[in-house]
């Protein structure tokens, strides 16, 4: 797998509900199998915590990946995320395991653009 990275800043539906991102990330994640509308995962973190995330795609139209909020509040909870803060996506390459998968969460602690994993 090659290597990915996307970001996002988070809103208001982000922190009290569920991550809804673009359907490119979907290029990380594991596959849609058997005409299902949501995939199981592992991730993880910046700091090398598991977390288990469900993505869900809609059934018509324009696919609208969200992760649901049963693991994704856990992770925004554990991690006090607000407004603002950012998530990023990407991969990494382990000789062991295969690519995995990995959600930073990050904060700019000082204001002055230094992006912290939390």
């Amino acid at each position: 797998m090659a290597h990915f990275e996307f970001e996002k800043y988070l809103t208001e539906t982000d922190i009290g509900g569920r991550l809804a991102f673009p359907s490119e990330w979907l290029k990380i994640l594991p596959p849609f199998e058997n005409g299902s509308f949501e995939v199981q995962f592992e991730v993880t973190d910046g700091l090398g915590f598991y977390w288990q995330f469900c993505c869900s795609i809609r059934k018509k139209g324009y696919r609208k990946p969200v992760l649901q909020s049963e693991g994704w509040l856990k992770f925004v909870n554990a991690k006090g995320l607000q407004v603002g803060d950012k998530v990023v996506l990407d991969t990494e390459a382990d000789d062991f395991r295969g690519t995995n998968i990995r959600i930073r969460a990050q904060k700019d602690l000082n204001g002055n653009g230094h992006w912290v994993d939390v």
